[in-house]
């Protein structure tokens, strides 16, 4: 079998396993917040800019089932290993091309975010269709290629504002290789083809006192805090190496020491988004923990490198030593208690809980239902099909917007929590009750409970 046909199957088995668990796996707490987005379409969120909204609106026009949400991710990342073997198979060749697809679709970081949407799915689409058309525009020197790079790369940064390392990687390539194309017309155009894909973010920060670039400045700082967090970043690293695949993350590093990796142009311009996005956050996280999707976009590129090196020097051994493991590392994402993660140690823990408790809450009489916060108050949204709001201050988000002018006090009805609030409550309504403790179980996970009051002024 040639390794393109291989390269099919693995990009099969890699959508149709993803259909087959999508189909049968609750709805993550933060893809039910996303998919309330999709409710309320706006030019931009408190949280994040607005083109996941809008994914997950196309592709639930005929109905809001989990795999209609989740049909996004297998959109996007369908899309990222097309753009992907296009990137590799210009600037190297056919050979590199098939292995960065299959290095791709199969790392970790793929798998779950074939199955939970979020705005990295549509982040990690731009980003790598706009990387395949800098690439031709860097080295072909074409307008409409520079165009293509831009609206793309503004289309990422409308996805996560993570996408600002991509640029940024984009303006020192061109300082450093070819730093005559500033006296062009050519990168001005394609910032601002960026610029006009990302307006309806900036007019909508305008509208709102630049909230959500503030939000996103300060979810990633330190705040001022002076402790060092140098064993969460080790964690982190360690992360991104199981995220990526420990293989083929040691061959990264190797890439990163090599001097042809930045002399030869074409290899410098796959690894810089990478080194960039990865040095970025191993930094940001000396002062603060950091999340490993956050560092996913470096994984497209990195791929590219990796799988380039992996076919010069026919390093077969080595990738399907990798792939194994990336097999494995996918069946004990997919199925922990088979590999007898159980309890605290399942990974699907977040994923249980939720959609037990709303099925519980169906026994209460007809009655408004509030929570604490965001995520819980989305999830149950989505499982009981009915406005569930967040009345008490916790965490700031999009609720704020949609809650505007509502007065809870005057209102009776249940209040959900996972902890126990009742002095808080007490502030807000005359009554409170703890009607129960309400405990979800299921065999192989952490039990999680909920406190379920009732209160009333």
């Amino acid at each position: 079998m040639t390794l393109e046909s291989k390269t099919y199957l693995v990009v099969l088995f890699a959508l149709l396993s993803a259909i087959f668990f999508n189909v049968s796996t609750p709805l993550y707490m933060d893809e039910s917040y996303y998919w309330l987005w999709s409710k309320h379409l706006s030019l931009s969120y408190y949280d994040h800019p607005y083109m996941i909204a809008y994914f997950i609106k196309l592709c639930t026009l005929f109905g809001d089932d989990i795999w209609m949400i989740r049909t996004v991710n297998l959109i996007s990342f369908s899309g990222a290993a097309f753009f992907i073997f296009k990137t590799a198979d210009y600037l190297f060749d056919r050979r590199s091309a098939l292995y960065a697809v299959i290095l791709f679709i199969l790392s970790p970081a793929v798998t779950l975010g074939l199955t939970i949407t979020t705005p990295d799915s549509p982040l990690i689409l731009f980003w790598s269709a706009s990387l395949y058309f800098a690439a031709k525009a860097f080295f072909d020197k074409r307008i409409n290629d520079y165009l293509l790079a831009g609206l793309m790369g503004g289309f990422a940064l409308s996805s996560k504002y993570t996408a600002i390392l991509l640029l940024a990687s984009y303006f020192l390539f061109l300082a450093i290789k070819t730093p005559r194309e500033w006296m062009t017309s050519r990168p001005y155009l394609a910032l601002l083809a960026s610029i006009i894909a990302f307006l309806p973010v900036i007019f909508w920060n305008i509208d709102n006192d630049f909230i959500s670039f503030a939000f996103q400045y300060h979810h990633g700082h330190s705040g001022g805090e002076n402790r060092l967090h140098l064993m969460d970043d080790l964690a982190f690293l360690g992360g991104m190496a199981g995220m990526f695949n420990p293989v083929f993350f040691l061959l990264l590093l190797s890439l990163f020491t090599r001097k042809e990796s930045y002399s030869d142009p074409k290899q410098f311009f796959v690894i810089l988004p990478a080194l960039l996005t990865i040095l970025f956050f191993l930094y940001k996280g000396i002062y603060k923990k950091m999340e490993l999707n956050w560092v996913a976009p470096a994984f497209v590129s990195a791929g590219i490198a990796v799988a380039h090196l992996i076919s010069r020097q026919n390093l077969t051994k080595t990738f399907y030593a990798g792939v194994i493991l990336s097999l494995i590392l996918i069946g004990v994402i997919r199925y922990p208690l088979v590999f007898g993660l159980e309890g605290k140690h399942n990974p699907q823990n977040r994923l249980f809980g939720y959609e037990e408790l709303a099925h519980h809450l169906q026994g209460y009489p007809p009655q408004p239902i509030f929570a604490d916060h965001l995520t819980l108050a989305s999830s149950l949204t989505y499982s009981l099909r009915k406005e569930v709001w967040v009345p008490i201050p916790t965490r700031k988000s999009q609720f704020d917007w949609w809650q505007k002018g509502m007065n809870f006090k005057t209102q009776s009805g249940i209040f959900v929590s996972r902890y126990d609030r009742a002095n808080e409550l007490k502030a807000f309504w005359k009554y409170v009750e703890l009607d129960e403790v309400y405990t979800a179980r299921k065999k192989g996970f952490k039990e999680k409970s909920f406190y379920i009051y009732q209160v009333s002024n």
